[in-house]
């Protein structure tokens, strides 16, 4: 048993590894392709937008790489740059009635 509160998953393709560790208001990803191995570390958000717009007034400050926008499996995420270009997500459920009309 893992610690208290986290969980984890493993996905193993032709193409890549994956593994995340989940918890509450974080999640680890390692991705592990062809390529380099990949570490996005995810943090919850409560309010996408008005994060958006807080990174958005300190662009000399937060190197935002990916606007917020919406993911294909049911959350909105910004993602981060960090000064050694670690990836660092923010990421929320998709609320309903953001969805356009």
């Amino acid at each position: 048993m893992g610690l208290q509160g986290f969980d984890h998953l493993y996905i193993e393709t032709q193409n890549f590894r994956a593994c995340m560790l989940a918890g509450p208001g974080m999640k680890v990803v390692l991705v592990e392709s062809d390529a380099a191995p990949m570490l996005n570390v995810h943090l919850a958000m409560t309010d996408p937008e008005t994060t958006m717009k807080e990174l958005g007034s300190v662009p000399d400050q937060v190197n935002v790489t990916t606007p917020l926008e919406d993911t294909h499996w049911g959350t909105q995420w910004i993602r981060l740059s960090d000064p050694d270009g670690r990836t660092i997500c923010l990421e929320a459920p998709k609320d309903s009635s953001s969805a356009d009309s």
